[in-house]
Parts: structure tokens; sequence; C-alpha cells
């Protein structure tokens, strides 16, 4: 790669993908993201330096860093990957052995921060110039009878053919899917701490007011929080009967 081409890691090069659809704390984001670049571009220079005044000993490792570029990296919930510019198909090689692990344990001791390289998509032996990034999954259509018996463990569990769970939310849970599968609600949930009972159903005025329509057996309230929010809380056995009734709906 020409000399002027190899640029220092700066923030544009790291891609933060924890979060990806929160947008917001965009900010600290992109001063996490900053912060990043520099301790792993100076951990970079730092071990390549280290390896330099030790290649008579450790040649493997100097032959490593003088051929590889950093040209990005990717954060995620298991930490940062490397998306690495290898120039020759020797230190293409020595990235995916003993020697590119060493060199992620030393970046890794340096910055504090736990780094890997890519599992590369490529292992073809090219002479030169090979991107080292991480492959991004590709997507797996979905296995017919697999769909079909998910399908039909549902039907199973609304119907009240088979529990939705072992656990003491059993009920509740399948309340949660009877009203999602079959009533096109999605109301939120809470089971720990009410004193009036087991299960706070939550949902917005319109879904409430269907719920009453369909005699829910509890009295609604509003509930704080952003917007309006109505609840309903239900004991164990009235989430039975109501998921009951709901069920036999046509």
């Amino acid at each position: 790669m020409p000399p002027h081409l190899l640029t220092p890691l700066t923030a544009d090069g790291v891609r933060w993908h924890y979060h990806p659809d929160d947008e917001r704390d965009a900010d600290v984001i992109a001063a996490t993201c900053a912060v990043l670049a520099e301790l792993v571009d100076t951990a970079w220079q730092t071990v390549k330096a280290g390896a330099a005044d030790n290649r008579t000993a450790d040649p493997a490792l100097h032959r490593l860093m003088v051929n590889l570029h950093i040209e990005g990296l990717d954060v995620t919930a298991d930490g940062c990957t490397f998306s690495l510019y290898v120039a020759s198909r020797g230190a293409h090689d020595l990235l995916h052995a003993r020697t590119g692990e060493r060199m992620t344990a030393a970046l890794t001791a340096e910055t504090h921060v736990q780094l890997r390289v890519a599992d590369c998509a490529s292992r073809l032996r090219w002479t030169r110039g090979i991107h080292c990034h991480e492959r991004s999954p590709e997507p797996v259509p979905p296995d017919p009878d697999a769909v079909r018996t998910a399908r039909e463990r549902l039907e199973d569990v609304i119907a009240g053919r088979r529990a939705a769970d072992d656990g003491p939310e059993a009920a509740s849970l399948r309340l949660l899917l009877v009203l999602r599968h079959r009533l096109g609600i999605y109301a939120g949930a809470l089971w720990d701490g009410h004193p009036e009972g087991v299960f706070t159903l939550r949902c917005g005025p319109d879904d409430a007011r269907r719920l009453i329509a369909l005699g829910i057996p509890a009295s609604p309230r509003l509930d704080g929080g952003v917007g309006v929010t109505v609840a309903f809380t239900l004991t164990d056995q009235e989430c039975h009967t109501f998921a009951d009734a709901l069920a036999a709906e046509q």
C-alpha cells in the first residue's frame, strides 16, 4: 500500500455496533469512538516499535506488524474487532496463527480493551493486498418444517393444550401470546413487586378499551411514565380465565 494511504486510525474508522439503533447518545458514542481510536492507534505504534526493537528474538511478530495496517475498528458487545489491510500472503498466515494471537494480546494489554482479529472471510492465498475484516453473516433461509412446528406449538399454547412455561409466570405469558397473536395487542408487562397482584398488563388507551369490551377481569388505571398508559393488574387465575376466553374467540 502506498505510504500516503497509511493514515492513522481516527474516530471515523471506528464503527459502533453495540447499540446500532440507539441514537439518543450520539455525542457520547462519537466521543467514545474518538477515545478508542486514539487508544488503539497509540497502542499499535507502541507494539510495533517494540516488535522492531525485538526483531532478532521474535522475527515473526516484527514481520507481521510491518505488513499490517489498521483500516477500521468494529465495536460490539463482545469487544473490538480489527479491520486490517494485510500486505502479503505470509503475513496473512501469521495473522491467523499464534503470532496474531500474541499481537492482539499485547494490544489488549496496552489499551485495556478487548481486541481481536476478524474471522476473515477469505482463506485464499492471494499474493498481496488482503483486506481482512469481519464477514457479515449470510442470511439462512428458514426451515419450513421448523416454522410449521413453531406455529403449531404457539397454537397449542394459545389454545391451552400446552403450557407457555413451567414457571410461576406461565399464565401471564400465555395471556400475552394470546393478546399478540389473536388480537394484535402488543402489551407491556410487569411481574415484580406489585402489591395488588402477580401481573400488571400495560397498554395504550385504544387497546385498553378493546380489553374492557372483551371483559378483562381487572379495573383500568392510568399508569405513570411517558405518554398515556393504562394498566390492569391480574392474578394468576384471572390470567388463565381471560386467556381461555380470548383463545375461544373467533
